[in-house]
């Protein structure tokens, strides 16, 4: 054998091998993550509805009106989903009707609320509802 086919032989072998390695870390540091994050999540939160009554705000926060949204004059409602925790805090905003200017603004107002936890069974459970911000040019 020529010396030429020796190297790329040795060069082919060892990136296949360094592959495989690559290949088998990423796969076992994606399954002890998707596992980390199994465990350390609670149940999953409930839909409000039928047994699940809305959660009441303890604490509000209006949205501020962005400047750019006021000088365009844009108005109109932001729909939002919410997912609130057991102990009544916002944990997770999801935009459900976009208005572009005023989706952060309205976001930013609703990270802000406080809930009285919801109760189910005599135990407080985390909900996820929607809600309107209504933006009008008063």
């Amino acid at each position: 054998m020529t010396p030429t086919f020796n190297k790329y032989f040795l060069i082919r072998a060892t990136a296949k091998a360094l592959f495989f390695v690559l290949f088998i870390s990423f796969y076992i540091s994606a399954a002890v993550t998707a596992s980390a994050g199994q465990a350390s999540s609670g149940p999953a939160p409930v839909r409000v509805g039928g047994d699940v009554k809305p959660p009441i705000k303890i604490k509000d926060a209006k949205p501020v009106y962005p400047p750019m949204a006021r000088q365009t004059r844009t108005q109109g409602t932001v729909i939002l989903e919410l997912t609130i925790g057991e102990d009544g805090k916002v944990k997770a905003v999801k935009v459900l009707k976009s208005l572009a200017l005023l989706d952060a603004a309205a976001t930013d107002a609703v990270k802000q609320w406080e809930f009285k936890p919801t109760m189910l069974s005599g135990k407080a459970i985390a909900v996820i509802m929607t809600t309107a911000l209504n933006f009008s040019l008063d």
